[in-house]
């Protein structure tokens, strides 16, 4: 069967996305397991995508050949432009973008997932562009003068959007007094924060170092969030349970507007009721580079520059030290993930599979989540600068040198969780779009453990809860263990050295960001 050899757009920005897509690249991994050309993917869309899908699902991510990921990319890509062709062929009265409006929560579910699930390998670029073209061809659409009655009704928000608070719910919960508080460093020098890195190589909080970040404004406002979302149409990748160690803990994919109403908006009126002790629901989007997906949001942060100083390595003897010499390269996230990392192997492997030596790359992920959010205690291969932007959390710390006596986990934890993606039921009924894979059948075929010895089976978030209960019957010598801890308040930074153990709880609604190098 013979196929035309391209779609053609009147319209002059997809024809160039569909020209610079059919470029020939010398030494493209797609070629590997998919060797037709793009033109072709137009007529085997659906099929492709289910068979990339597949495969991202058939081996842990890690193990996973990079022409997947591109063959998921330009599958998706194709999906995108030949639902776009078809919405121009069968507009007449309407303009195209007029035309498209039906069809934008499925066009950029495809796209976010090529993001999410793929990293956009090879067309991040391309499909950024995308997006960036709808959302402003969308934006302009409901800007045109209509006249009065018509625009009443293209203007009238539904329930929902009328009850959006203008800012994001700003109650605290359960701030403790701190017995033990990390010491403090107003303004840092390079100099002053080398010397304390190198010498004290102890947690410090800094003031007044992110006072330049427009994010300490714009990020407390719901409309802005909705702005940067297109509508709360984006895709977010949210883990949902108490803590990752539990075993109803999920990760799943979801519109940011229903992650924001759902989790957000909806604050738990109790400490029982966010931990889970009554039948709700704790979403948090949590460890994910964010940023990246929506590279608009980067113009509102800056990575500190301490993140460019020569840090000191881990101290001997300590586990992130035993795990680099071991392995030569520790994990390179803080806890078990399902989804791909942005930040992951994925984008840095040779063609040989091997990881690339550039372990400098600053490595920023966003943590957005209602109070009582939890990462429980464990400690990260990488020196931390976690920069509070909306909210307060309490961080308690504990030293490497400790680490014998903070109960770690074993390092062939069973994979328990399951990724699911409940795009479908907001897409009016569409049930297109390739879903992500129960990870737990994954891994009984991969007999698919987790690496969990850098979190402890100490739960810090109970003994916050019963602090007159006796600890050490449950953990012996517990209380004998020091540690020191904060209340991060919006505006502040903490650093975290490498290795050091650390269990973080949302006070409020918070947004922070990690910067790891």
């Amino acid at each position: 069967m013979s196929h035309p050899t391209t779609l053609n757009f009147h319209n002059t920005f997809w024809q160039s996305i569909i020209d610079r897509l059919q470029e020939d690249t010398p030494g493209d991994v797609i070629r590997e397991c998919y060797n037709d050309g793009f033109a072709s993917l137009f007529f085997q869309t659906d099929d492709q995508l289910s068979l990339a899908n597949k495969k991202l699902h058939t081996f842990p991510f890690k193990d996973v050949e990079p022409c997947w990921f591109r063959l998921y990319t330009d599958a998706s890509l194709a999906k995108v432009l030949k639902i776009i062709h078809d919405v121009e062929n069968g507009s007449k009265n309407a303009t195209l973008h007029e035309a498209l409006s039906s069809r934008l929560d499925e066009i950029v579910t495809v796209l976010d997932m090529a993001l999410i699930m793929a990293g956009g390998l090879g067309r991040e670029e391309i499909i950024h562009q995308m997006l960036t073209k709808l959302k402003s061809s969308s934006d302009a659409r409901q800007e045109v003068v209509e006249p009065p009655s018509k625009r009443r009704r293209l203007e009238e928000p539904d329930r929902d959007e009328r009850l959006l608070p203008e800012t994001l719910p700003s109650d605290e919960i359960s701030i403790p007094k701190l017995q033990f508080p990390v010491r403090h460093m107003k303004q840092p020098s390079m100099t002053a924060f080398t010397r304390s890195m190198q010498e004290d190589r102890t947690p410090v909080i800094m003031t007044g170092v992110l006072d330049h970040w427009p994010a300490l404004e714009k990020w407390q406002h719901v409309s802005y969030w909705l702005d940067q979302t297109f509508d709360g149409r984006r895709l977010v990748p949210i883990e949902v349970g108490r803590s990752y160690t539990d075993e109803d803990w999920g990760q799943r994919i979801v519109p940011f507007r229903d992650f924001l109403n759902t989790f957000i908006l909806q604050q738990p009126d109790s400490p029982a009721r966010a931990m889970g002790q009554e039948h709700t629901e704790t979403g948090y989007l949590a460890q994910h580079d964010l940023l990246r997906q929506i590279p608009a949001l980067r113009a509102d942060i800056a990575t500190p520059d301490y993140c460019f100083l020569d840090a000191p390595p881990p101290d001997p003897g300590t586990p992130v030290a035993l795990s680099k010499a071991k392995k030569g390269l520790a994990d390179k996230t803080s806890h078990p993930s399902l989804i791909p990392s942005t930040t992951s192997s994925l984008h840095h492997r040779n063609k040989d599979g091997d990881d690339d030596d550039d372990d400098q790359e600053v490595q920023t992920n966003i943590w957005y989540g209602p109070a009582w959010t939890i990462s429980p205690l464990h400690h990260d291969p990488y020196h931390n600068i976690l920069c509070q932007v909306v909210g307060k959390k309490y961080i308690r710390l504990y030293s490497p040198r400790h680490s014998a006596s903070l109960f770690p986990r074993p390092a062939d934890e069973p994979a328990p969780h399951l990724v699911q993606f409940n795009g479908d039921k907001h897409r009016n009924g569409d049930t297109s779009q390739p879903e992500v894979e129960p990870k737990n059948t994954v891994a009984e075929a991969c007999e698919e453990t987790i690496d969990m010895s850098n979190t402890s089976t100490i739960d810090v978030a109970a003994m916050e809860i019963s602090p007159h209960e006796d600890w050490d019957e449950v953990y012996p010598g517990l209380s004998k263990v020091p540690y020191l801890e904060c209340i991060l308040e919006a505006g502040q930074a903490l650093y975290i050295p490498i290795g050091w153990w650390h269990y973080v709880r949302s006070c409020s609604v918070g947004i922070s960001v990690s910067f790891w190098w």
